[in-house]
């Protein structure tokens, strides 16, 4: 081009031939489309900037919500002084227990870098419904009686409204999602004897069963007002020992198989944390 400039062009060129298949003679056409290229260009640029600004709202939105649910989360913590750093310690077991698990070849459909991520995110909401449980039973230090563990029970379900409430605001919201998914299954077991609705095998959400190892886990390796805590080896085996009836046989292979690292991780987030 005589102006130097860079430009882009459209080349159409076509060759005819006779009924002989010999060529006759090639032609074509150029078109000059160096300001359609640009317009395109630009376009795309601005729909990244509006692809960024969506994601930083978004991601402004996420945090503005993760800090109030987290707040409630640690006010409704806050009742029970026995329960320590339990929702931290369930978080880390969640995130370990599905990064051990997506390694399977049992899992790899369901379990990915996301599910990780947002299992980890999620798992603190499991218990949020227990702001709605009266004291009298919640601090109970002895067993309770059947009329109050029917009260107890109904947390999951407290839980699980209030997260819809939150949800009908972001419906796409995967964190929120799995959030009561585990808020209201954690407590179904393998066999179909755990409530509230007695589902049993993978009717069950997958991360509802890890929340479920994981919160046992916990449970048994910490103190509660209603008993001492357990040693590790004692809590592995009252968990083997439930395998396929509470837990998902499979989960129970992956956390024998990387229980070290889950007796470690326990030590370390109460070390960190003072506890």
């Amino acid at each position: 081009m005589d102006d130097k400039r860079e430009k882009w062009v459209h080349l159409i060129f076509n060759t005819k031939v006779d009924s002989k298949g010999r060529v006759v003679h090639n032609y074509g056409t150029i078109q000059d489309i160096t300001e359609m290229k640009k317009a395109e260009d630009e376009l795309k640029r601005y729909s990244q900037h509006l692809e960024e600004l969506v994601e930083e709202k978004v991601k402004e939105i996420s945090e503005s919500q993760m800090a109030t649910i987290y707040a409630l989360i640690k006010l409704s913590e806050s009742r029970d002084d026995d329960t320590g750093n339990h929702i931290e310690r369930t978080a880390s077991f969640c995130q370990l227990l599905a990064k051990r698990a997506k390694e399977l070849p049992d899992f790899a459909d369901e379990i990915d870098d996301k599910f990780v991520d947002t299992i980890y995110k999620a798992s603190p909401l499991h218990d949020i419904g227990k702001v709605g449980i009266p004291d009298s039973i919640l601090l109970k230090p002895g067993k309770l009686t059947d009329e109050e563990f029917e009260i107890m029970k109904t947390h999951v379900q407290i839980g699980y409204e209030t997260l819809e409430k939150v949800q009908e605001q972001y419906a796409y919201n995967d964190f929120l999602k799995m959030g009561m998914e585990i808020t209201l299954y954690h407590h179904e077991k393998w066999d179909g004897s755990g409530y509230l609705y007695g589902l049993n095998g993978e009717e069950i959400p997958l991360s509802a069963r890890i929340m479920a190892i994981a919160d046992v886990y916990d449970a048994l390796r910490s103190k509660r007002i209603y008993k001492e805590a357990f040693s590790h080896e004692k809590s592995m085996d009252i968990i083997v020992a439930s395998s396929g009836s509470h837990f998902d046989p499979r989960l129970v292979s992956t956390l024998v198989e990387n229980q070290e690292e889950f007796k470690l991780l326990y030590k370390l987030i109460n070390y960190v944390s003072g506890v």
